[in-house]
């Protein structure tokens, strides 16, 4: 997929705090900016809203929010911080930025290397951030720096690393920071905040999840009609009953690519039942040339009745897979599986395949070289359903 090219925000010229001397100025970092007067008093004011021990936090964010926001108008992009300026910004969802809800993380100092975010805007599936932006606040001097981001769908992966504070917060190691501002500000400008929306994990304990796709429908060539409508931007199509004994095909059909495939995959210890069934979709539609390929059959061996999820992501017709791609799955607490396409593989496909209880599930998403991430509602398996 070929990400357009914006330019970045080129920021006005930045003027040094007359409280600095020339012996003690620092030159600002290109993603600095001085708070205008302005801004100032709109925090010293907004933060008289809250109890008192709480004013310097909330006169930090407020701070922050501003700083941010001054950082992104500035650019030739334009873009806009959408925010509530009548109420104190709080610990989590702060704003929202073309459609992504923003998550700005303030700190004086970070001298230990964590930080701390609300679990709301981890865990919460109505108000979650798509994305967290740390930014250093220098109250004395009237700057914010914004330092770098963080995607949601990448700290859900790191999510059993994180620590769960009595006061509602995550633990957040600094060095999950990973993304540059330049590189948030592309993400803003470029990607929908679809694809960066993961969906949340579900308890065994749980009946299955409205717009979850129901593959044991498709033992009985059935599909999940809520589920269709829900995705219905990627059309999934249902694969005939796998013919893998077949010594020549022609490859033209994708049932019998998808048996191609198999086939390379057999010297790896990959066994594929004759009752599998599967489907497939082709992510031409969401503008990426992907094709994905789901097979799913119960597995008996065990005491427990469990089911396969199966996945091959390759090329969609006539089109390659970039070094880099990514394919992960995982349960409600863990990553089962996190495959990257390296330029050292000969094979142009990645697989992946897990095995659980029949009322566990499976989220699977797919990350592209550039950033951009694709999911889909969480994969179970309930053939008695409908």
């Amino acid at each position: 997929m070929n990400t357009p090219i914006v330019p970045f925000l080129s920021l006005n010229p930045m003027r040094p705090s007359p409280e600095l001397s020339d012996d003690e100025f620092e030159p600002l970092q290109p993603t600095t900016v001085v708070l205008s007067a302005d801004a100032v008093n709109w925090a010293v004011q907004i933060c008289q809203q809250v109890n008192l021990e709480q004013q310097w936090v909330a006169f930090l964010r407020a701070m922050a929010l501003r700083g941010v926001q001054q950082w992104l108008e500035a650019g030739t992009t334009g873009l806009n911080l959408t925010y509530e300026p009548t109420q104190p910004p709080d610990s989590g969802v702060q704003g929202t930025v073309n459609g992504f809800r923003l998550c700005i993380v303030s700190q004086g100092t970070l001298s230990d290397g964590q930080v701390a975010i609300p679990q709301s805007t981890l865990d919460d599936l109505q108000s979650f951030a798509h994305l967290y932006l740390l930014v250093e606040v220098r109250e004395e001097t009237d700057q914010v720096t914004i330092l770098c981001g963080l995607r949601r769908d990448r700290l859900l992966v790191q999510r059993d690393t994180l620590t769960a504070n009595t006061d509602g917060t995550y633990t957040v190691p600094v060095t999950y920071f990973d993304i540059s501002p330049e590189e948030m500000l592309l993400y803003l400008n470029c990607l929908n905040p679809i694809q960066l929306e993961t969906t949340a994990q579900r308890s065994p304990a749980q009946s299955p999840v409205q717009g979850a796709i129901n593959v044991g429908r498709w033992l009985s060539d059935r599909f999940d009609t809520l589920a269709d409508t829900l995705t219905s931007t990627l059309t999934w199509v249902l694969l005939p009953p796998l013919s893998t004994s077949h010594a020549m095909m022609s490859g033209h059909t994708p049932g019998e690519a998808l048996e191609t495939v198999l086939r390379e995959l057999e010297p790896t210890g990959v066994v594929i039942p004759a009752t599998a069934r599967g489907a497939y979709t082709d992510l031409q539609a969401a503008g990426i040339p992907l094709r994905l390929y789901v097979l799913t059959w119960t597995h008996m061996e065990n005491f427990q009745p469990e089911w396969c999820l199966f996945l091959v992501l390759g090329p969609a017709p006539n089109e390659q897979m970039l070094p880099g791609t990514r394919l992960v799955v995982r349960d409600a607490t863990t990553v089962l599986a996190d495959n990257i396409l390296s330029p050292s593989l000969s094979t142009n496909h990645l697989y992946a395949q897990v095995f659980g209880t029949w009322d566990e599930a499976f989220t699977v998403f797919i990350e592209l070289p550039n950033g951009a991430t694709l999911s889909w509602p969480t994969f179970v398996f309930q053939p008695q359903e409908g």
